[in-house]
């Protein structure tokens, strides 16, 4: 028996036996140093034949890393790469899965495989969708092994670069708007609150958040305000990455006292009954004096002075006019 023209003999690596005519060669634990070409050679003293054959080892693919799994983070809208070392003869194959599918390689996922066994994932600008499991899978002839990472994706926090005014004096029955300025990746969210209360958009509240790139306007605009909406207005904006709160707006409502129906002239008999109308608006309520002569009437004139407050209506009636 030769290895590599070299006589091999019974030993704890090699096992050389006959039985009937069959001779075997038995190679104890073998190792890429095996590999090569075995010659058996066959002399019975008149002729001699000889036959050679080839010994390929294999080594099952390995993970070069003290644990087959871990985890990593990436920042949302940011490049990363996940690497994993193998090794193996012959050289294993790596293909990648994301939570156990097969993962297609496109403009953000893209494989690249170095001489010394070092698998490598790019992600371009990863997304939240790319969160998940990311498994290398090597595999040859002789068996397979893989490795795990478990992608998590961060965000950045918002941060308030313009905050809610501190107070602001709307008109009763105009429009209003509070704004603030906040960035965040990815793009924040945001709930305006009045007290203790979340506002949702109606026929009266518009939200308005950023669209376009660069811009990072949060607009509330209530409109045909009322008094009911004063109070302490805020916001809470958030995204994956965290939550930030503005300060308080206080928001006070007020109206300059106008007329909406002025009383008009009224002609009536001696001994009738004279009433006088009159609408107003204002905030806060008006209070509506009724004069004669430039002096206030009084029930002592014996006039009578209805006001609803709620309505603005006003009222002077004169009984038994003289």
């Amino acid at each position: 028996r030769f290895f590599n023209d070299t006589e091999l003999k019974n030993s704890g690596k090699h096992k050389i036996e006959s039985k009937q005519n069959v001779y075997t060669l038995t190679i104890n634990k073998c190792d890429h140093p095996d590999v090569g070409t075995y010659r058996v050679l066959v002399d019975n003293g008149i002729d001699h034949t000889e036959q050679t054959a080839k010994l390929h080892v294999g080594v099952k693919p390995k993970v070069e890393a003290p644990k087959p799994a871990n985890d990593q983070t990436c920042v949302i809208e940011q490049d990363t790469q996940i690497s994993w070392k193998f090794s193996g003869i012959e050289k294993p194959e790596v293909t990648w899965l994301f939570n156990g599918q097969p993962l297609p390689t496109d403009d953000r996922f893209h494989v690249t495989e170095s001489e010394d066994g070092i698998s490598t994932l790019s992600i371009h600008k990863a997304q939240l969708a790319d969160k998940g499991t990311y498994t290398a899978k090597a595999t040859n002839a002789v068996g397979e092994a893989e490795a795990k990472t478990t992608l998590n994706i961060a965000g950045i926090k918002p941060t308030l670069t313009n905050d809610l005014d501190a107070t602001l004096q709307a008109t009763k029955g105009e429009s209003m708007t509070i704004k603030l300025s906040a960035t965040g990746t990815p793009r924040p969210d945001i709930v305006w609150t009045r007290g203790n209360d979340e506002l949702a958009p109606n026929d009266r509240i518009q939200v308005t958040v950023p669209t376009a790139e660069g811009d990072d306007t949060y607009t509330l605009t209530i409109l045909n305000v009322q008094p009911e909406d004063q109070g302490d207005y805020s916001a809470k904006i958030s995204n994956v990455g965290g939550t930030v709160k503005s300060k308080k707006c206080k928001v006070a409502v007020s109206k300059t006292p106008e007329f909406v129906t002025k009383p008009t002239t009224q002609e009536v008999k001696q001994s009738e009954t004279a009433v006088f109308e009159a609408k107003v608006d204002g905030y806060p309520i008006p209070k509506v004096i009724w004069l004669l002569n430039g002096k206030p009437l009084t029930p002592k004139d014996g006039a009578q002075v209805e006001m609803n407050a709620p309505t603005g209506d006003a009222k002077l009636t004169i009984p038994k006019v003289d």
